[in-house]
């Protein structure tokens, strides 16, 4: 008899899943539904609360989530035919986010996860077609394949280049979740946003790039050729951002292509080794990870690779401004081993850390209520990166009342 595909836990603590799922319900091992949400806006509330209500085990979660991401494209199109164009432009983007949930517990590349997959980008497509800003559907050359990916430009942009933000989310989330669909951060600040999915993520590995050690060094350079090809991209000010395992993937990037302006990640996956988000948390993360890896079948190799999954020997060659954002009770990703990395990291670096935040930074954690958004100090940090500023070398730690006590930034003693 074949085992199922991913790891032993997974199936041996699945009884347990689906018991912690009906108590603490759909976010038993993050809180996907705050991360989805952002980008929708209020009306997005609705939406999951009417799916979670449906959700009583894991597999109640993909057809619940198919089944409202079609109602709303077709509520879409309803409205593009009547001519209410605006409306038809929201609805499509909920779809798409909402295809996006449907694909995310599916971990083998079946049939329906294509589909899924195939779905999310005529939603989002559609959505493109009728957004209040420029938005183009990017495919980067990457090998045999490409790196797939969305340009956002913002409003009333004329031609010519402009700053520009390489963003990347993490495992779990995809490109689409990345950009909001009003009053985005990043596009309200003039920068173009290229929101991608890189080695292992999203739709990547759907479309045959999976995740290995080296890989997103090498998407880095792709990226960097794409930016250097496009008149809108002004190469001189580009800079990057990665959210939660993208704080790992776009350490990698920055630490390889000296030319960026800045990279702020947050959110962060820093652990060496990955012990705490594979093996200690929810079994989830590792069986979404394995398939991102294209090692599914093989709990063994995995292990074995994920070894590999260091950012230390990245830091002494770092040139590239770097902000870390992260709490200091983060429950997938010790804080220690960020500031471990902060402390050997060559270029100059900052942080922003949330006393008692966990992995998500989301409510209701008060220093993360009270405090600045984090979303608004990274991306005024890029800003001040663009703009030539010197960084500051602190670190910002955010209270409960949401004061801020400026801290010295770890900085290693070694003489090397």
């Amino acid at each position: 008899m074949t085992r199922p595909s991913g790891p032993r836990r997974w199936h041996e603590q699945r009884w347990m899943i689906d018991s912690v799922l009906r108590t603490d319900g759909f976010e038993w091992d993050q809180p996907r539904i705050a991360y989805t949400v952002r980008p929708m806006g209020v009306e997005g509330i609705g939406e999951f609360a009417v799916a979670t209500a449906r959700i009583t085990k894991f597999a109640d979660i993909v057809p619940v989530f198919t089944e409202r991401a079609e109602h709303r494209r077709r509520t879409a199109e309803s409205a593009e035919s009547a001519g209410h164009l605006e409306t038809a432009r929201d609805s499509y983007f909920y779809a798409a986010l909402l295809y996006a949930t449907a694909e995310w517990p599916i971990w083998e590349t079946t049939q329906e996860l294509v589909r899924l997959d195939d779905l999310k980008n005529e939603a989002y497509s559609a959505y493109a077609r009728l957004a209040d800003h420029h938005v183009e559907r990017v495919e980067i050359p990457f090998g045999d394949a490409y790196l797939p990916a969305w340009l956002h430009l913002p409003r009333g942009h004329s031609g010519e280049p402009i700053r520009t933000v390489l963003y990347c989310g993490g495992m779990d989330a995809a490109k689409e979740l990345n950009v909001s669909l009003y009053g985005d951060k990043l596009l309200e600040r003039g920068f173009a946003v290229l929101s991608f999915d890189g080695p292992g993520q999203g739709e990547a590995p759907i479309r045959g790039v999976p995740f290995t050690p080296t890989a997103w060094v090498d998407a880095g350079e792709a990226l960097m050729q794409w930016c250097r090809s496009r008149p809108e991209v002004d190469e001189n000010q580009v800079v990057g951002l990665g959210l939660s395992f993208g704080s790992y993937w776009m350490s990698q990037i920055a630490a390889t292509q000296p030319s960026l302006r800045g990279a702020a990640v947050g959110l962060v996956c820093h652990e060496p080794g990955c012990f705490t988000i594979f093996e200690a948390a929810s079994p989830s993360f590792k069986a979404r990870y394995m398939w991102m890896s294209a090692m599914e079948n093989d709990e063994d190799a995995f292990d074995e690779m994920v070894k590999q999954i260091d950012l230390r020997p990245a830091m002494p060659q770092m040139s590239v401004p770097w902000l870390v954002v992260a709490g200091d009770a983060d429950e997938l990703s010790p804080i220690e081993h960020s500031y471990d990395l902060v402390a050997d990291c060559a270029s100059p670096a900052a942080m922003l850390v949330y006393q008692q935040g966990r992995h998500a930074l989301s409510m209701p954690t008060p220093s993360v209520a009270s405090g600045p958004n984090w979303i608004n100090y990274a991306a005024d940090w890029l800003v001040e990166r663009v703009e030539g500023k010197p960084v500051e070398e602190r670190i910002d730690y955010v209270m409960p009342s949401g004061e801020i006590e400026q801290r010295p930034l770890p900085r290693s003693t070694s003489d090397e």
